[in-house]
């Protein structure tokens, strides 16, 4: 996770220093202060399933979505905005059931996914996905002002993400000592992942709602005795950073 952070710093940090080159941008530097074209956004809200089998159930509140990313308003007049970013989406799924997704070797030598079902009650078994994700909002402002200082607005948009990796982690307690297990595999996870997003606010803070019309599995990945793909939901809150 800690190169793709830098990825995107060192996007910025070239954002910058090609602005500073343009005398038409407005963009200034001095010793205490940095101002960027844009906003450094934090997406935090809660992932869940739609037409999943039931041993996929996943609780709501620790099913969590966190998405950091660089998004610069352009402005068409006073009220309407489009608004593209770049950055990084990490997607948690924490299953309801005693179950893991697992990888397995079959006779021929194939690697089959399936859901596995623990001999015991975790405390916790999550799937973890991370994407590079391009979102892009249109939004509409109300009331009086300019721009987007402090106006109500209402945005529809989407996103494409690319899958970058995936995880499970299963934590347990034994003998009063807690043990974490983490497998690192794709888990037959969709490489792309496109979807609509809702959103209203006001300024740089928005409620919003995403639905994903891909599928979280690759059709040719569903694991075995799946027999609905299911699709992902998130609700949250948005936020500048700066």
């Amino acid at each position: 996770m800690k190169k793709y952070l830098f990825f995107i710093f060192f996007l910025l940090v070239y954002n910058v220093n090609a602005q500073v080159d343009d005398s038409d941008e407005k963009v200034s530097i001095s010793k205490n202060k940095i101002e960027i074209p844009g906003y450094i956004k934090l997406d935090f809200g809660f992932t869940f399933l739609q037409n999943a089998d039931a041993s996929l159930d996943a609780d709501l509140f620790p099913s969590r979505s966190v998405n950091l990313y660089y998004s610069k308003p352009f402005f068409l007049g006073n009220n309407f905005s489009v608004n593209p970013g770049l950055g990084l989406s990490n997607d948690r799924l924490s299953f309801s059931n005693d179950v893991i997704l697992s990888e397995e070797t079959n006779a021929d030598g194939i690697n089959n996914i399936i859901v596995d079902t623990l001999d015991f009650t975790p405390e916790k078994n999550s799937l973890k996905s991370t994407y590079l994700i391009l979102p892009l909002d249109i939004k509409y402002y109300f009331g009086a002002g300019k721009y987007d200082k402090g106006r109500f607005f209402i945005g529809i948009g989407g996103e494409i993400g690319l899958h970058l990796n995936s995880s499970t982690k299963v934590k347990q307690k034994i003998n009063n000592r807690v043990n974490h297990t983490k497998i690192k595999k794709d888990f037959g996870i969709n490489d792309l992942k496109y979807g609509v997003s809702f959103s209203l606010g006001v300024g740089n803070f928005n409620l919003y709602y995403k639905k994903y019309l891909s599928s979280l599995f690759e059709d040719s990945s569903l694991p075995q005795h799946i027999t609905r793909n299911p699709t992902v939901n998130k609700i949250g809150i948005t936020f500048s950073l700066f």
